[in-house]
């Protein structure tokens, strides 16, 4: 009885995968085989071993580009990848070899903003509304030819004012003014960052002093910083810093950060023969505790940090004229979604002729998570006193409530604060008081 051709080919497929490096196959060898048995004939002998070398190229090549495709799969999931984005943090790109990255982002804040104004001499009790774009930022980040030589860049496109006066060339008198809100730049600095015990920033960037200063404003809990900011804090300034962490077993129980400035603030050349010196202390007992105002990650176990810091801006040329300078201190608490941010400071400004200004002030700022990660709200209590100015009378108060909505963390939201703002002069006729009335959207990207 003979059997079929589909049968012999089927049994030749079945014993022939794998088989092409062999001398003879197996395949091959059944063939023969099966010729001598007079199974099949010498021509279907042939023509079989034909269709077995045409099998096995197809086989081989198959198997081959299998294999190709493989590799070419594996390539791709284990290289890393050149773009990438993460939300909030901007897109980045990075080189094959790792040593050149550049993260490019940015966030935009829109206010409104309503005064109501008491009866005040300047302002006769009306009520003022104001659309503004207090911040349009970018920010360019990342490190070039070794993974520890950070840097970053930060523009501010709402800039800060100018204002212009030009005369035409034809020299008759014309003359011709603008006032316009300038790109400004931000932060532009180097960061050498192999030892987390000593670090080296140098550049433009903040002076460290205050915890809710150095805390990014997109991470503050209020529409805006305190009050105590603008008088307390001298801003960014231009020079060299060493900082870093000790201690624990992350290297986190212990921050310092010991800066060198021109004492002029930020994208101004020193203009006297004094500079500006400037110190942070932060110790955070239980764990690093980050620089931000809202307990977002709802910290199930008790976290606090207490902070210390100061400058001194010496005399103009060392004539001893004597030195402006501040000290203060900070506490900040986390947990369960409860956070809690406390700071005094006190600051001396050295008057030629006339007695030197005392300032005082301190900041309360209470908040909570009544929506986990959602909605928040807080209070707020803040306060400057000077002292040898004026009639002494001089005081700044703001006493604020707010509510924030969290769409996606702080990369996201929109804030509603209404309090009383108080600004006492030391000449009463330019005391103004009034109650306001602030919303917010912040997006970061």
């Amino acid at each position: 009885m003979r059997i079929g051709w589909r049968c012999v080919l089927g049994m030749v497929a079945c014993v022939s995968f794998g088989q092409v490096q062999a001398q003879e196959t197996v395949s091959g060898q059944i063939l023969k085989v099966l010729q001598e048995k007079g199974v099949i004939n010498a021509e279907e002998y042939a023509d079989l071993r034909v269709m077995e070398r045409r099998l096995l190229h197809e086989q081989d090549a198959t198997a081959r580009l299998e294999e190709r495709v493989d590799g070419m799969i594996a390539d791709l999931r284990d290289a890393d990848p050149k773009v990438r984005y993460k939300q909030g943090q901007g897109f980045r790109w990075t080189t094959d070899d790792g040593r050149f990255r550049l993260t490019i982002g940015g966030r935009l804040q829109v206010r409104f903003t309503n005064h109501f104004y008491d009866e005040n001499p300047g302002t006769n009790g009306e009520n003022e509304a104001d659309f503004s774009v207090p911040r349009a930022r970018l920010f360019l980040d990342g490190h070039a030819f070794d993974k520890d030589l950070k840097y970053r860049m930060q523009l501010a496109f709402e800039g800060d004012s100018a204002d212009t006066v030009g005369v035409y060339p034809n020299g008759q008198g014309f003359e011709w003014s603008s006032s316009n809100n300038l790109t400004e730049l931000k932060d532009a600095y180097l960061d050498y960052t192999k030892w987390s015990a000593f670090k080296i920033r140098g550049g433009q960037f903040k002076v460290p002093y205050s915890r809710q200063w150095l805390t990014a404003s997109g991470k503050q809990q209020f529409v805006d910083r305190a009050i105590t900011q603008q008088v307390f804090s001298p801003g960014r300034d231009v020079g060299v810093m060493i900082h870093g962490s000790v201690g624990g077993e992350d290297e986190d129980l212990l921050e310092y950060y010991l800066g060198t400035f021109d004492g002029e603030g930020g994208n101004q050349t020193n203009d006297d023969g004094g500079l500006m010196y400037a110190f942070r202390l932060a110790i955070n007992p239980l764990g690093r505790v980050k620089y931000t105002e809202s307990d977002l990650e709802q910290s199930d176990r008790f976290r606090f940090a207490l902070g210390f810091n100061g400058w001194l801006h010496e005399d103009d040329n060392h004539l001893d004229e004597g030195d402006d300078w501040s000290i203060g201190g900070d506490f900040a608490a986390f947990y369960a979604g409860f956070s809690a941010l406390f700071e005094l400071h006190h600051r001396e400004d050295h008057e030629e002729s006339d007695p030197d200004v005392e300032s005082l002030g301190w900041l309360a700022q209470l908040g909570y998570f009544v929506v986990p990660h959602r909605l928040e709200v807080a209070l707020r209590a803040a306060s400057i006193k000077w002292d040898e100015n004026g009639n002494k009378n001089s005081a700044r108060r703001e006493y604020l409530a707010v509510m924030g909505y969290f769409w996606y963390e702080h990369d996201m939201r929109v804030q509603l604060d209404f309090g009383r703002v108080e600004d006492h002069e030391g000449n009463t006729a330019d005391n103004i008081d009034e109650w306001r009335l602030r919303m917010q959207i912040h997006v970061r990207f």
